[in-house]
């Protein structure tokens, strides 16, 4: 099964007047780059998060935002000491300065820790660790979903790049099996024409036109050419993710294509070399985004 390792999901969970929502975005990276972000108070769920991540996704650059909260309404106490004190100022100073304004209720409400904030967060670590891995595997569930879509895409595209490498591979390997006999009979043939001027032991250059012959045979290149398209037939259809073995395989198939370029006097077989390496490069694109 082919697997996009581009993904978006997002989850929520919610329990005793507590609310947990996790969000998730995934996108290629050669290895697991997972970052992940929680409110500073709940630094201890980091750890928790990360080996869900971990237990099931193995590529890309991840990101993790969590955000808790109460769902209940919210709420206010007054520092009543605090007022108290914010009230016997005000008087020494309109006493002391002749101020004529007094401290009124709007100013008063103003003023810092007059009114905190009742409104924290009351449930336990324990029910706030069980709603946040609720809410991020609902959110890898969503990321998971996508990525199989994306790669039933994907797959589809390499499929078609691989078709015509094998097409193309096909045609190679027909045209190599007179190659090197269509070789060594030019070679034989220009030998012949300059005998009568060089004067050569005819014996030792039909030896050298053998090695040379043999040094163009591309019949072991063509060959791993296919083996290696059938491994990577095999991988698409694998149940393990193949993203890694996958661009391993398009560096062997490039080197096989180079090899035969490099060998081949043949325009024809060389044509169809490059027109393997240039659907190898297509292919080497989309396997960049295969976990």
């Amino acid at each position: 099964m082919i697997l996009s390792m581009t993904g978006y999901g997002t989850g929520s969970a919610q329990k005793d007047g507590i609310s947990v929502s996790a969000e998730i975005r995934t996108v290629n990276h050669r290895f697991l780059d997972l970052h992940v972000r929680v409110p500073r108070e709940y630094l201890f769920l980091e750890n928790e998060i990360q080996q869900l991540i971990r237990g099931t996704l193995d590529r890309g650059r991840i990101d993790v935002n969590t955000a808790i909260q109460s769902t209940a309404a919210a709420a206010f106490l007054i520092n009543t000491n605090l007022v108290k004190g914010y009230m016997e100022a005000a008087g020494k100073l309109k006493e002391e300065f002749y101020f004529q304004d007094s401290l009124d209720l709007k100013t008063l409400l103003s003023l810092p820790g007059v009114l905190q904030n009742n409104d924290a967060v009351p449930a336990s670590s324990e029910v706030i660790s069980e709603l946040t891995k609720a809410s991020v595997q609902a959110a890898l569930e969503g990321v998971l979903r996508m990525r199989r879509q994306e790669g039933a895409a994907l797959r589809t595209d390499m499929l078609q790049n691989l078709s015509r490498i094998e097409e193309s591979a096909g045609r190679i390997q027909e045209l190599s099996l007179n190659a090197s006999a269509e070789y060594l009979q030019k070679l034989r043939d220009r030998i012949t024409q300059l005998l009568p001027q060089a004067g050569i032991d005819p014996q030792r250059l039909a030896q050298e036109a053998a090695l040379i012959a043999d040094k163009c045979d591309i019949s072991e290149e063509v060959a791993r050419l296919g083996s290696h398209i059938q491994q990577y037939h095999a991988l698409m259809d694998s149940v393990e993710k193949a993203g890694k073995k996958l661009d391993f395989l398009l560096q062997e198939l490039q080197r096989e294509a180079n090899t035969i370029l490099s060998k081949s006097g043949n325009l024809d077989i060389s044509h169809y070399a490059i027109a393997i390496k240039t659907d190898i490069e297509k292919l080497r694109e989309q396997v960049q985004n295969v976990e």
